[in-house]
């Protein structure tokens, strides 16, 4: 029979120990106060009668006697204490068969108190030996015993502060800080309440062990000051050792060798004479640890030895592995690579299995052996106290029977509610597709004559005669109007039909209708009206594109309209509580009382000063939106004063947004860094993906760089003149640039980018309040790769972003190709690939290739010299090309000059090959050519002449 491994072991014995906990909580409940079994004076009796003997083989056989006489609690404090010494002595596997057989023992005559200190040891056996999860399962059965007993007594405490260390001690070992926090804390308050100076000692030093794995140092300086003073008060020689070597630890951490070998020293010199070797062989490793730093050999050697001594008697493979640590270094540092070779291989097959496999079956069949015995005794009490409660089952089954038909009854008249609503919800459905059925059919028919018209409009103004051309243009006109106010019609059908789910997204509305603003400046220049937007706040929250559009365009066109030239249109933003306030001002004609009062009724005319108030519905359609986003939107107006629009939108924050922000909407880096061999020490902070944004609009540029910044390093620039030096300085992967700037436009921009040679590989993407097609030519021509028009849509947005950098991520695969591998690329992968780039790589290579044929060193920054860039431009301009640094690009290239050198001349040395890529050594150049060819440049050689020649 093939043995059980230990996995399957561990396994096998959790699943039992979790499926009996609730057994064993419900036996220890029903107990009532089964350490009463013993009287105090008894306890105190049976426990100096043990400790009086103080041989271990005489205990033992007194203990056999007392189990055969029916002395069962000598028997248990008998086991309990060998079991300690054993454990003491690092015979763990021992001590856990001593303490099981305690723990069945107490079990039986349900003797709380003896049966949770057996728990904590039979755990602190299976901690010792590294088997976390059913050390756990024990001292949390202890624990959870400790809760339901009425004990008050000393030894009844104190087993639950034991219960909750040892639980400390195993969330401290997994890592789990806050857990381990607590329950630790928890045990310290119980030794608090009994004065045991010892157990507050373990506990602060716990407690500090858990502030210098988190990194606070000072704190874990007072805790195991604590402890230090706990353990001289209570003279504990182990617990004063184990302090200095927790003194030491810090030290050493503070790089205070001389301190820490003191704080080591005086440990071991406590401990030396201790049988405890497991923690004796801490504070030597600690200290050959500590002379193995200060390179002082000959006292390394010396505890090395001690310790390897040490951790082969007691067989512990996972100090063992520490030590073959230290003696790798040691002769690794001395250059004696063949033992150096040998003791890593040791050290590693040590960490690998840290129990031989005679222990680990000893383990696995004492383990199996205890696991069922308890299983069976604890599956046999559970049927009988099962049978006790069959009755009291019996009523709450009846009880629990009323109940469910009460709930059933109630859940059937809820039902009976939701299907009445979701019918009347389906009527008012199907009322509102109608409706919008009707608008949207009635709509494209009127699109469609309006559609002809529009068209012949537009070719009647090619005609010479000039009252032909007047007329076809007012046509048009009334066209378009005529056509806009179709389009508002569908829109309020839309809002007030509440059909089909608006596009919501979360984001910066002030920089949303900053640049709706924009998109009005050219024509408020135009008309000769000053135009300004002061915010005061930036305000983050949930909002429909669709909708602020609308309403803003309608009120500008609105303002626009009836203010006259060198008048005043001005915007303001606020946040107040949860609600964003915007005024609309303007310093046009003004409304009268009565106008004011019905200006949001569709196709109201005034029957006076009509002039100075729209016939159509762009007001109603913007009250519609308001008023759906749960807003208020009012007006203040006075004839000859102009007018205001007060607009109040509560801030709603909903993270069910369809559309979300960058951060939620990806997770994955849109650039992923490749793998270099070899990394540039002075461009490591480069490594970051980058975008620069140039925008002279603070607002709209930080609206901008908001939806990259979490996987982007971004940069920005007011205007094209600081755009285009920040671009040849920081060599970014893309440029978003808005089109009008003071100074150097976008397009000029554009053009000094294509026409630098550090920077004219970047893609541009230009944003712009409005987008003609003769824009847009103008654009392609200067360099730009795609256009984006204002108010943009932020998920357009960042998928133009994503292609455009997927598309130079696949361009430098091909590059890497082409120039690295010396591979041509076909007809369609040609079109596909700059010639400025092709251009860049070559010269590159040619550099380098002059470096190696004049026998000099091939340096990165004489490379970067001769193509009038910085080492640092170099490095971020070939990263962005071939997805490798500088010293690995250059390194590839010599790999290549290497191969066509084997391949010219299959005679030639390769010693000679080595020296005529520009190596130094023949290691370095075999090294680098297998790591780059996954080939020895023998074997490559071989494989080549294996090859059928070409005649």
């Amino acid at each position: 029979m093939p043995p059980i491994s230990s996995l399957e072991v561990r396994r096998d014995i959790s699943a039992v120990l979790s499926s009996l906990i609730v057994v064993i909580y419900l036996l220890a409940s029903c107990s009532q106060s089964a350490s009463e079994t013993f009287t105090a004076a008894e306890r105190v009796a049976a426990d100096s009668v043990v400790r009086s003997i103080g041989n271990r083989d005489s205990l033992a056989t007194l203990q056999k006697q007392w189990e055969r006489e029916g002395n069962t609690l000598e028997s248990i404090v008998a086991l309990r204490v060998i079991g300690d010494a054993l454990r003491n002595e690092s015979a763990f596997d021992e001590a856990l068969t001593v303490h099981s057989e305690g723990l069945r023992q107490a079990e039986a005559i349900q003797d709380t108190l003896e049966w949770v200190q057996a728990l904590n040891n039979v755990g602190t056996d299976y901690r010792r030996m590294g088997i976390l999860d059913i050390a756990q399962e024990y001292h949390y059965q202890a624990w959870s015993l400790c809760k339901v007993t009425t004990d008050t007594s000393f030894v009844a405490i104190k087993n639950q502060a034991k219960s909750l260390n040892g639980l400390g001690n195993i969330y401290l070992t997994l890592g789990n800080y806050e857990r381990a926090d607590s329950a630790l804390r928890k045990a310290l308050v119980v030794e608090q309440r009994l004065g045991s100076t010892v157990g507050m000692a373990i506990n602060y030093a716990n407690l500090g062990s858990i502030f210098e794995h988190r990194g606070e140092i000072d704190s874990a300086w007072v805790y195991y000051r604590y402890s230090m003073e706990a353990n001289q008060k209570a003279g504990s020689t182990l617990g004063i050792a184990l302090c200095h070597s927790y003194f030491g630890s810090l030290y050493e951490q503070a790089q205070q060798y001389d301190e820490a070998a003191r704080e080591y020293e005086a440990g071991y010199q406590l401990m030396r004479d201790s049988k405890d070797e497991w923690h004796k062989l801490n504070l030597l490793v600690a200290l050959a640890s500590i002379h193995s730093a200060t390179r002082d050999d000959a006292q390394m050697l010396y505890y090395l030895e001690q310790a390897r001594s040490n951790a082969e008697k007691i067989e512990d493979k996972e100090h063992l592995a520490d030590i073959y640590t230290l003696y790798y270094k040691y002769y690794k540092r001395h250059g004696d690579w063949q033992a150096a070779l040998t003791y890593y291989e040791l050290a590693t097959e040590m960490k690998q299995s840290s129990l031989d496999m005679d222990k680990i079956n000893r383990m696995q069949n004492t383990s199996l052996t205890i696991e069922r015995n308890i299983q069976n005794r604890k599956m046999n009490k559970a049927k009988i106290t099962l049978e006790h409660e069959r009755a009291e089952r019996r009523i709450e089954n009846v009880t629990f029977a009323v109940i469910a038909l009460l709930l059933l009854g109630f859940f059937s008249f809820y039902l009976y509610i939701q299907r009445i609503q979701r019918r009347n919800h389906k009527e008012l459905k199907k009322m509102s597709s109608m409706r919008e059925t009707f608008f949207t059919n009635i709509t494209h028919e009127f699109r469609t004559p309006l559609t002809l018209i529009l068209g012949l409009s537009q070719e009647l103004q090619q005609e010479e005669s000039e009252q032909i051309r007047e007329r076809a243009e007012s046509i048009e006109r009334q066209g378009q109007g005529l056509l806009t106010l179709i389009n508002q019609l569908l829109d309020i059908s839309k809002i007030k039909s509440s059909v089909g789910d608006p596009r919501t997204c979360r984001g910066n509305v002030t920089a949303h209708i900053a640049m709706i603003v924009d998109s009005y400046r050219d024509y408020a220049s135009s008309r000769d009206i000053e135009l300004t937007y002061r915010p005061k706040d930036q305000v983050e929250m949930s909002f429909v594109p669709d909708y602020v559009n609308k309403v803003f365009n309608n009120l500008l066109s609105n303002a626009f309209k009836f203010t006259p030239p060198q008048g005043k249109i001005s915007i303001t933003l606020w946040r107040a509580d949860d609600s964003v306030y915007v005024d609309l001002s303007d310093t046009g004609h003004g409304m009268d009382r009565e106008t004011v009062e019905h200006a949001f009724d569709p196709f109201y005319q005034a029957e006076s000063d009509s002039k100075y108030i729209g016939t159509g519905i762009g007001l109603a359609l913007v009250k519609q939106i308001v008023q759906a986003s749960k807003g208020q939107i009012s007006i203040e107006s006075k004839l000859g004063e102009g007018t205001t629009f007060h607009i109040i939108v509560p801030i709603i924050n909903d993270q069910a947004a369809p559309e979300q922000t960058l951060s939620a909407a990806t997770n994955t880096p849109l650039l992923p860094h490749q793998e270099t061999d070899l990394q540039d020490s002075e461009c490591e902070q480069d490594e970051s993906c980058r975008l620069l944004v140039i925008e002279d609009n603070h607002d709209i540029a930080h609206y901008i760089g908001s939806q990259f910044e979490d996987h982007y390093s971004v940069s920005y620039a007011t205007d094209g003149e600081e755009g285009f030096r920040k671009a040849v300085e920081l060599v970014p992967d893309l440029i978003i640039t808005d089109l009008m700037m003071p100074g150097v436009n976008g397009l000029e921009l554009c053009r000094q980018i294509r026409s630098n040679e550090i920077v004219n590989h970047i893609p541009i993407i230009v944003v712009t309040a409005k987008v003609s097609e003769e824009e847009r030519i103008k654009g392609i021509e200067a360099g730009a790769d795609a256009y984006l028009t204002k108010p943009f849509n932020t998920t357009e947005l960042r998928m133009l972003v994503e292609r455009l950098l997927d598309s130079r991520k696949t361009l430098r695969q091909k590059f890497a190709q082409i120039v690295i591998k010396g591979q041509e690329p076909d007809e369609s992968e040609t079109n596909k690939l700059e010639e400025a780039d092709i251009t860049f790589l070559t010269k590159v290579a040619t550099l380098v290739n002059q470096q190696i044929s004049q026998n000099k060193n091939t340096n990165v920054e004489e490379v970067a010299n001769s193509l009038c860039m910085s080492s640092r431009q170099l490095h971020r301009k070939l990263k962005a090309l071939t997805g490798y640094a500088s010293s690995a690009y250059i390194l590839r290239l010599k790999i290549r000059k290497a191969c066509e050198l084997m391949d010219a001349d299959a005679e030639m040395s390769l010693t000679d090959v080595a020296y005529q890529s520009g190596f130094d050594t023949y290691s370095n150049f075999s090294r680098s050519f297998k790591n780059i060819c996954e080939v020895s440049p023998s074997k490559y050689r071989d494989q080549k002449s294996l090859l059928p020649r070409q005649d």
